[in-house]
């Protein structure tokens, strides 16, 4: 019952801290060390945030399963009047000491196997079946290389509520298992573990993958019917235009002297550019393509070396310049750029 509002937290809480981890050291998509170490980590984090809901669930379901009490209203009831809001949380350690490598075994495999497919196709996104086949097997690796860990939280939690003498550690709890009944208790369950986890976890990958899909398809769509428009100089004219996460705008050499050389005018437009990206939220280091109109190509010297004056080291646009016979006001010099918001 539980399950996939469960999934849902750990799918959120991964999707926003891969996002924000992405944003400081930058793009992932190759994979590579960075890209598993922002894996690991955002599945880490969602994993904490899924114990935080999921071990109360946890408690019951077990409690439930091995007729300790007869129904979930008893079941609630009588933790909370016996042993308060902890008894929700008996086995958090074992639990976390579980599902913490389960959750970022399953996560980072996943996204190990969805990293590379999409780039060995050069795809956005992967088939409904490719991301149930990755969803299953990933789950499959982290269901056997937790194995030991689920046998020993779940005796820790059904001990609490029986006539045993509880467990005082996960330590405690294994050499007891070991000295009673050997090595091979620890692969007790698997086979039914696997059975119910591997299909639940496929299926959860899949529909997180739709659902991702169907949202950004929404989202572009929005983003098509928005267009934010800087402020107008002139009837039918705007500084900037923003739309789809980019922006065009236009500079020229506003306030020049008369007589101004082509440098002077360039500095001036290239300064009004810097000042209509500002307006729009982005800046110059994220240009992507420019057109330069220049009355007089035999000064594309005095202008080309204020254009790389300009440009943050390393920076570079797409850029043509055309020779034109005349423009407004008579300037020199007027510069069109496209820039990623």
């Amino acid at each position: 019952m539980f399950a996939f509002p469960l999934g849902a937290v750990q799918f959120t809480v991964f999707g926003n801290t891969k996002k924000a981890l992405t944003s400081m050291v930058g793009n992932t998509s190759g994979g590579g060390i960075t890209g598993t170490a922002v894996a690991v980590a955002s599945s880490a984090c969602a994993s904490l945030a899924s114990c935080a809901v999921g071990v109360p669930q946890e408690i019951l379901k077990q409690r439930l399963v091995t007729k300790i009490y007869p129904d979930f209203g008893t079941a609630v009831r009588t933790i909370w009047k016996n042993e308060g809001l902890k008894g929700f949380y008996v086995g958090w350690g074992p639990t976390v000491t579980r599902n913490l490598p389960y959750v970022v075994i399953t996560f980072t495999t996943f996204n190990h196997w969805k990293t590379h497919e999409l780039k060995r196709l050069e795809n956005k996104n992967l088939d409904t079946r490719t991301a149930l086949r990755f969803g299953m097997g990933a789950a499959l690796i982290g269901c056997l290389a937790t194995q030991p860990l689920d046998v020993i939280k779940t005796r820790m939690m059904t001990q609490a509520a029986s006539n045993l003498q509880p467990y005082s550690s996960p330590l405690n709890c294994m050499k007891d298992i070991i000295a009673t009944e050997g090595v091979g208790a620890f692969l007790a369950g698997l086979p039914p573990r696997v059975a119910y986890i591997s299909p639940l976890w496929g299926a959860q990958f899949l529909l997180n993958e739709k659902i991702t899909r169907t949202l950004g398809k929404m989202n572009y769509k929005g983003q098509l019917d928005k267009i934010v428009r800087g402020p107008a100089p002139g009837p039918g004219r705007s500084a900037w235009v923003k739309h789809n996460g980019v922006v065009w705008t236009v500079g020229v050499p506003k306030g020049r002297e008369r007589n101004a050389d082509i440098n002077t005018q360039t500095k001036l437009t290239l300064a009004s550019i810097d000042q209509r990206l500002a307006q729009a939220g982005t800046d110059k280091s994220k240009i992507i393509e420019a057109t330069v109109f220049l009355t007089n190509m035999k000064e594309f010297k005095g202008f080309d070396k204020e254009w790389k004056a300009w440009l943050p080291e390393g920076t570079g646009a797409s850029r043509a310049t055309v020779g034109v016979s005349a423009l407004a006001n008579n300037d020199k010099v007027e510069i069109k750029v496209t820039v990623a918001a």
